[in-house]
């Protein structure tokens, strides 16, 4: 009898003390992962040539760190359009990137892109929070333009982009002819007009589409574009952006291996 008191209470004290020591362990393995904080991160702008007035190209760079000035590579960012320097106003989405070893980036506008405000975006991940650089003007005059009266809106027409992979069917890593022609709702050619050539590692997310390059039509509407494929599936697609007359229209997908 006397034993069986003696041993009651040391067990119950054991069990007590492992009980609350794991409590106190799980406690503390959740609150770093629930607690834990993002690194905070900026992007640079820039455009070259610093002032392309209106009619000429440039190339808008900048470089992404994080709040310890550590350069990020490998880290997509996309460019967008504002219509104004308001940075809460409506943005359109132009293009996306990657940066480099140097965590640099770069985006060419050409000198036919319109009068605009740009500004470049990551997103950011699980490590790290996302931002936005400033707002840089891009083809905006100096001068401000007089309006002397109300301009009348005109409807524009619209257009198709055909695009086709020659070889038909890849093998993995070979280099592709990408031909194709735009022409306008009447089937007949446009000439001169940008064509963009751009891919994906994944169809149907806009935003990941990287520009392979800009060309411009023949006087047939013809262009040509050529790319190399690499291990995985790429989504090539051919986006005319539109302009003054005629309105935006992008091509099939094409898969190449």
């Amino acid at each position: 009898m006397t034993n069986s008191t003696v041993l009651l209470p040391r067990a119950y004290s054991f069990s007590l003390m492992f009980f609350l020591t794991c409590i106190a362990l799980a406690l503390c393995g959740c609150g770093v992962g629930v607690f834990a904080e993002k690194v905070q991160v900026q992007i640079s702008i820039n455009i070259d040539p610093e002032n392309p007035g209106e009619d000429l190209p440039f190339t808008v760079v900048g470089v992404l760190i994080d709040e310890n000035g550590n350069i990020m590579g490998n880290k997509k960012v996309s460019l967008e359009q504002l219509e104004s320097d308001d940075s809460e106003g409506e943005y359109k989405f132009l293009a996306v990137t990657t940066t480099d070893i140097d965590g640099a980036y770069s985006f060419f506008r050409p000198a036919a892109s319109p009068p605009e405000y740009l500004r470049v975006r990551y997103n950011g991940n699980s490590q790290f929070d996302g931002t936005v650089s400033e707002i840089i003007k891009g083809h905006i005059s100096k001068e401000p333009k007089v309006k002397t009266g109300v301009i009348p809106s005109v409807a524009k027409s619209s257009t198709k982009v055909i695009a086709k992979v020659s070889p038909a069917n890849p093998s993995p890593g070979q280099t592709v002819s990408i031909d194709g022609q735009l022409i306008g709702e009447n089937g007949a050619p446009l000439p001169e007009k940008k064509v963009i050539c751009e891919a994906s590692d994944r169809a149907g997310i806009r935003s990941d589409f990287a520009i392979l390059g800009i060309s411009n039509t023949n006087e047939k509407g013809y262009f040509k574009f050529t790319a190399s494929g690499g291990s995985t599936t790429t989504f090539i697609q051919v986006r005319f952006p539109g302009d003054d007359e005629y309105d935006e229209s992008i091509s099939d997908l094409i898969m190449v291996l």
